[in-house]
């Protein structure tokens, strides 16, 4: 689900009515406000974002994001007629993955867009931040409605969620525990037999929603 927070009622028809013509799922809201209450019942995969709006300006929700766990990792394309280098660099200061200014290209923002996503879907893309959520998490074997039942982890296997969770990739968590690959496969296999899930990015969005990530 791609979420919109544009305070610019036609511009937020017109992109919703074309992301949902490639296949999206699309929610719109025209401030930081709403974008707020929105977030604390769901995760998005993604979310565009303007940066002049009332009340709350998108910088202050891009940092609220950020510094919030159990929605740092979501993947956010500014989308603003602020045009300046200042503006820019303090947008991707605070977090964003990318930044087009109005008027803007809709073929490069639908390629950024697929370009986030498909990077969901084998490893976390970590240009700022963790992980993007797959947009194919719905046909997951665990959804984020669906609680799951006690685990009880090992310490490797606490320490290796908590890495991935991170963004660390194999080859990063073997040498952070100092063991083999084959060892940290073993335990990713194992966190996603307990886990009920397939990917890492549906591991992840199961272990923060069941409070599993310990710092």
């Amino acid at each position: 689900m791609i979420l919109i927070i544009d305070d610019d009622l036609n511009f937020r028809i017109s992109l919703k009515s074309y992301l949902e013509e490639k296949n999206f799922v699309v929610v719109t809201l025209e401030s930081s406000l709403q974008g707020i209450n929105f977030l604390t019942q769901n995760l998005p995969d993604l979310i565009i974002l303007d940066l002049m709006m009332p009340e709350v300006p998108g910088y202050d929700l891009l940092k609220f994001i950020r510094e919030t766990l159990h929605l740092h990792y979501i993947p956010i394309i500014v989308l603003t007629a602020k045009s300046l280098a200042q503006d820019r660099i303090k947008a991707y200061s605070l977090g964003c993955n990318a930044y087009l200014s109005k008027p803007f290209n809709i073929d490069e923002l639908l390629s950024i867009i697929n370009n986030l996503m498909e990077h969901s879907k084998n490893y976390f893309y970590r240009l700022n931040f963790s992980p993007v959520l797959s947009k194919k998490i719905l046909n997951s074997k665990n959804t984020s409605n669906s609680p799951i039942n006690y685990i009880e982890l090992t310490p490797k296997e606490q320490r290796t969620l908590n890495l991935v969770a991170t963004g660390y990739m194999n080859k990063e968590i073997a040498k952070k525990l100092r063991i083999s690959n084959r060892h940290v496969e073993r335990y990713i296999a194992r966190l996603f037999n307990q886990f009920s899930v397939n990917t890492r990015t549906e591991l992840v969005k199961v272990a923060i929603q069941n409070a599993y990530i310990t710092n």
